[in-house]
């Protein structure tokens, strides 16, 4: 019986959605291994974890490529999405797997990397789950820039210059604007991000977390627009 190794994540994002979930994703490949035939021999698993980080850089994604290309096992994924984060990355992998003979399955796309065909078929499924990534940003930062614009709640923290208000809403914190209003006429001084950042540590006044001012974000500051 030939061993197989599964690889299954979710983002902070997608963790509620019982179709995406981790529990969902094992029991997938758990059925699709008996069926085929294949020893489930070690699960890795990356909960909480973005597709925009490489498959290397993700904790359980680096011990799967290691354990892949040490036991030459099929891996086994629910959807190909799960592992990569663009095209090139989905073609860096295949291509390392490819040369290693190492076998990649990704069920819901139905295919295998057993043939030149089965690989064809997986980078075209990466193009496809990059662009439906993409999509979900967009609405996403669609939905968040709505809610702003009426003033709503989007994260667990209000935007310096802002508190949180009756049911979530923002409202203006006035000494922070005072802030924001300076920054903006040091800005139009011709003074860097970095600069004003000095000048407000300088001056003992304080962001809204953190005990110093970074560039980035000032920069991030002044270019907010919040209705």
């Amino acid at each position: 019986m030939k061993d197989a190794i599964s690889y299954i994540r979710v983002s902070s994002e997608e963790q509620a959605d019982s179709g995406l979930g981790l529990e969902a994703q094992r029991q997938r490949i758990a059925a699709y291994c008996t069926m085929k035939g294949l020893n489930l021999a070690e699960e890795f698993e990356d909960p909480g974890i973005s597709a925009g980080k490489p498959l290397a850089s993700r904790p359980a994604g680096s011990r799967l490529l290691a354990a892949a290309k040490k036991s030459k096992a099929v891996v086994v994924v629910a959807k190909l999405d799960r592992l990569f984060r663009s095209v090139a990355d989905a073609a860096n992998v295949i291509d390392e797997f490819d040369k290693k003979g190492i076998q990649l399955v990704a069920i819901a796309e139905s295919f295998d990397m057993t043939s030149p065909y089965g690989r064809a078929m997986a980078q075209m499924a990466s193009v496809f789950a990059e662009l439906e990534r993409a999509m979900i940003r967009e609405r996403t930062r669609s939905a968040m820039s709505v809610k702003r614009k009426r003033g709503e709640r989007i994260s667990g923290h209000a935007p310096f210059g802002w508190d949180f208000g009756p049911k979530g809403r923002l409202v203006e914190n006035a000494r922070e604007q005072k802030v924001i209003a300076r920054m903006r006429q040091m800005r139009a001084e011709g003074m860097s991000f970095r600069g004003i950042g000095v000048r407000l540590d300088q001056e003992g006044i304080r962001p809204k977390r953190g005990k110093r001012w970074i560039h980035t974000t000032v920069k991030s500051i002044l270019a907010r627009n919040v209705a």
